[in-house]
């Protein structure tokens, strides 16, 4: 590799310890990526863009892409989702080629007629000007694992890039820089990427509450508080049936389509998902003073429990278009006070909410199918909640010494007239 000349050396010296102080703070990736670039013009590069990035292991997002256009000094930040990650289109450009061929470095001098290795990215940067193209791709070294099946093993890492647009292109004692840069730059934007990426994930599996609590320290089992909210609970009817009769990959569409329609709206309407036991659903909305008061929790509550079963009614309509049986569930409303934090073993640990209250909402969803109707309400949530209720009486259920004092929606009361 050809060394950088003295002068640039110590700018090279200042800029990778000032990467590598990044990496260990909480710092924005786009801030990094912008002032790198600030940095690198300022030291005498001629850039027209840098771009970082890389294939992620996320449920949702398949890739990440930040560029930094120094003529305005913006910096763009793209997710791109996971479909998208693994289109042809997206297998045809250089940062793949390279992932994909375990490629560190990729020269393209884009001025001097065609290349090699095209790709159609190419062509729209010689429109703008480039005249040479510097990538880089930094492995994980996870070259056994796949991260999704349509993609082959070893993709993960930080993939980068630097372009100009001056007429003779990068110097080679500029590549040499670039090329010594690329390794605390990609070091960086791995720190710096993995805490969100981390959270993401945390907040997929676990649910934002409960990811923030794991990401804020409170891992010790016991670790826990009292708190005050709405509790929504929602149970599939005649899923061990359906479950016998479907092929599977049928009754797992179903279950999505069925989660879509009440996880999804309570995460919507700002409540947390605590868990999915089975086909149910266990979720709350927190009470917390001004910020979430009862009234707003039990509002959002109602509203979901209307819009998950609207949903449900337009995706049945379909359903039954292709002959399929249709996905009907009950929804419990509750409010009181649970325990919320973690419990289990020393090596398996969960976040979760116990009490009376619990163990009342998930005997309150029962009485759905006994009065064959698709919600029940507390007198609890009754008493918070500002719109109309309708009395459903007095019920005795399993598990519950006293009997409950039930309410049901106006629109459902009709059904329990007769």
């Amino acid at each position: 590799m050809i060394q950088p000349p003295p002068t640039q050396s110590l700018l090279f010296d200042g800029l990778a310890v000032w990467l590598q102080r990044q990496g260990l703070h909480e710092v924005e990736i786009t801030d990094v990526v912008q002032n790198f670039g600030r940095r690198l013009v300022a030291g005498g590069i001629s850039l027209h863009r840098v771009s970082v990035g890389g294939i992620m292991l996320h449920p949702v997002f398949g890739a990440l892409d930040i560029v930094w256009d120094a003529q305005h000094d913006t910096v763009r930040q793209q997710l791109m989702p996971r479909h998208e990650a693994t289109t042809q289109e997206f297998r045809n450009n250089p940062f793949y080629h390279m992932a994909a061929n375990d490629i560190p470095f990729l020269r393209c001098r884009l001025d001097q007629g065609k290349l090699e290795h095209e790709f159609p990215i190419f062509d729209s940067f010689r429109a703008d000007g480039v005249t040479d193209y510097f990538g880089f791709f930094h492995s994980y070294g996870r070259t056994g694992e796949v991260l999704w099946a349509d993609l082959p093993p070893g993709l993960e890492g930080v993939l980068g890039s630097f372009a100009t647009r001056r007429l003779d292109g990068f110097s080679d004692e500029e590549i040499a820089y670039l090329e010594a840069l690329s390794t605390p730059l990609a070091l960086t934007v791995k720190s710096t990427t993995t805490y969100g990426l981390a959270k993401a994930l945390l907040e997929t599996f676990l649910g934002k509450l409960s990811g923030g609590h794991v990401l804020d320290g409170l891992v010790e089992r016991g670790d826990g508080r009292m708190i005050n909210c709405v509790l929504w609970y929602c149970d599939l009817r005649s899923s061990t049936a359906m479950a016998e009769i479907m092929p599977l990959d049928e009754y797992l569409t179903m279950l999505n389509d069925y989660f879509e329609c009440t996880a999804s709206t309570v995460l919507d309407h700002g409540g947390e998902v605590l868990k999915f036991i089975g086909d149910a659903v266990m979720a709350i909305f927190p009470i917390e003073g001004d910020t979430r008061p009862a009234i707003d929790m039990s509002r959002a509550a109602v509203m979901t429990a209307r819009e998950a079963l609207s949903k449900g009614e337009r995706k049945n309509a379909e359903r039954r278009e292709k002959n399929l049986p249709p996905i009907e569930f009950g929804i419990a409303l509750h409010a009181g006070e649970v325990m919320y934090g973690n419990v289990g073993t020393a090596r398996r640990l969960d976040f979760t909410v116990t009490g009376p209250a619990v163990n009342e909402v998930t005997r309150l969803e029962s009485l759905c199918k006994t009065l064959d109707i698709p919600v029940v309400a507390s007198a609890g949530l009754n008493e918070l909640f500002p719109g109309d209720m309708a009395s459903l009486g007095v019920h005795a259920v399993a598990g519950v010494e006293r009997g409950l004092d039930t309410y049901t929606l106006p629109e459902y009361a009709a059904d329990t007239s007769d």
